[in-house]
């Protein structure tokens, strides 16, 4: 949940921004849209999972699994 202040402080720059002005809840549908995007942006990267069964041999080009989740 979004605190009122940052709230307030999103529609204010929202309204800066395109001159638009949101009400509380399509401001917090957006900011949580955006808060979720800057998660993924900068999240680190995930190590590959290694399977015994396969080994890159330079002939052939590595392939990397990655674990995928949600937020």
């Amino acid at each position: 949940m979004i605190s009122k202040e940052y709230l307030d402080k999103f529609k204010r720059l929202y309204k800066d921004k395109y001159d638009i002005t949101l009400t509380d809840e399509e401001a917090t549908e957006l900011a949580t849209h955006f808060l979720n995007l800057m998660e993924v942006l900068i999240r680190p990267k995930q190590k590959p999972i290694k399977t015994e069964t396969s080994i890159p041999t330079s002939s052939q080009p590595e392939r990397r699994q990655y674990e995928t989740g949600r937020l």
